[in-house]
């Protein structure tokens, strides 16, 4: 009995000293992705909107940065 009482008890601070290391912590990978200046330029004409620059998921499925841009509407 005394033997089962010690494997539990030394199985309890195991979990609890890895419950608080780095490792367990850790943040995980993840990229982040910032966002690109972009400078608006002056109006190309009458009904253009500007199109801020965003993110957009390619056909290969990757992130890609899509500039800002006017737009005709």
């Amino acid at each position: 009995m005394k033997a089962v009482k010690t494997l539990i008890l030394t199985v309890i601070t195991l979990f609890l000293f890895s419950a608080f290391s780095s490792e367990a912590n850790a943040w995980p990978w993840v990229r982040v992705y910032t966002g690109v200046p972009v400078v608006k330029t002056v109006k190309p004409g009458y009904k253009y909107v500007w199109v801020a620059g965003h993110w957009k998921i390619n056909k290969h499925g990757k992130k890609v940065w899509v500039p800002g841009h006017w737009k005709k509407v």
